[in-house]
C-alpha cells in the first residue's frame, strides 16, 4: 500500500510538472458580411379535393398529382417533389360526412423562365400557395468563402491591436472558430401567389430575385509573448 501511494504521489507531481500555466490569453471576435444573389427559385403548389368517398377521394388527388409531374417532364431545369399528403375529416353536427385530401408539389431550380412556363399549365389543377427566392449551395459557398477570408483578417487585425496596446512582442492564436449564417433576405411573395389565377393562361408578374445577407463571425483566443 505504501508502495502504490508513493507511485501516485509521484504520478501527480509529473502531471503538475508538466502542466503548462497560461497568461495573457484574450477572447475576441470578429466577422464580415455581405450578399449573395438569390438565383433559386422555389414555389409550392397544392391540390386540394374533397369527396364523401374516401377512396375516389384519394384517386382525385393521386390523379391530379401524377398528371402534374406528367406536365413537369416538359421542363428539365425544373426540379420536382412532392410533399406533405394530408386527409382530414369533415364534420356536420358532429358525424363526419366527407374528407378532405390534399398533397403539397415544391418545385426549385435556377431557371426561373421554365418555372413560370411550367406554372401557366399547372395552375389549371394546383393552387400556388407560396412562392420564394434563395441563394443556391453553390452561389451561398462562394460568397461564404470570400467572407471567411475577410473575417479572418478582420480577427488578425483586432487580435494585432491587442498585441500593440498590451505592449507584447508576439501573439499566438490559442483557438478559433468559424461560424457561418444568414440573415433571411429572401423574398416571399405569398400574396402574389394567393391571388394568381387558377386559369392556364396566367403566369406570375415580373419577378425580382432580390439578395440575401450572409454573415460569417469568427471567435477564438489569443496568447500574448
Amino acid at each position: 500500500m505504501k508502495f502504490v501511494a508513493a507511485m501516485l504521489l509521484l504520478l501527480t507531481g509529473v502531471g503538475y510538472a508538466h502542466e503548462e500555466v497560461l497568461f495573457d490569453q484574450y477572447t475576441l471576435q470578429a466577422s464580415a458580411e455581405g450578399e449573395v444573389e438569390n438565383d433559386l427559385m422555389v414555389v409550392y403548389l397544392q391540390v386540394q379535393h374533397e369527396d364523401r368517398d374516401a377512396a375516389l377521394l384519394a384517386d382525385k388527388v393521386n390523379g391530379d398529382m401524377n398528371w402534374a409531374l406528367e406536365q413537369l417532364k416538359a421542363y428539365d431545369q425544373v426540379d420536382a417533389q412532392t410533399r406533405n399528403y394530408n386527409t382530414h375529416p369533415k364534420y356536420e353536427q358532429n358525424r363526419i360526412t366527407g374528407w378532405r385530401s390534399s398533397q403539397t408539389l415544391e418545385l426549385k431550380g435556377v431557371d426561373f423562365e421554365q418555372i413560370k412556363a411550367a406554372l401557366q399549365i399547372l395552375q389549371s389543377k394546383l393552387q400556388v400557395q407560396r412562392m420564394l427566392f434563395q441563394p443556391s449551395d453553390k452561389a451561398r459557398k462562394l460568397v461564404e468563402d470570400q467572407l471567411i477570408s475577410q473575417a479572418l483578417e478582420n480577427f488578425k487585425h483586432r487580435a494585432k491591436i491587442i498585441q500593440q496596446v498590451m505592449q507584447a512582442d508576439s501573439y499566438r492564436i490559442m483557438q478559433i472558430n468559424i461560424n457561418t449564417g444568414n440573415r433571411p433576405g429572401r423574398i416571399r411573395m405569398e400574396a402574389q401567389a394567393a391571388t394568381l389565377s387558377r386559369s392556364a393562361d396566367v403566369a406570375p408578374a415580373a419577378i425580382e430575385a432580390g439578395q440575401s445577407n450572409l454573415t460569417v463571425s469568427i471567435s477564438g483566443q489569443i496568447q500574448l509573448q
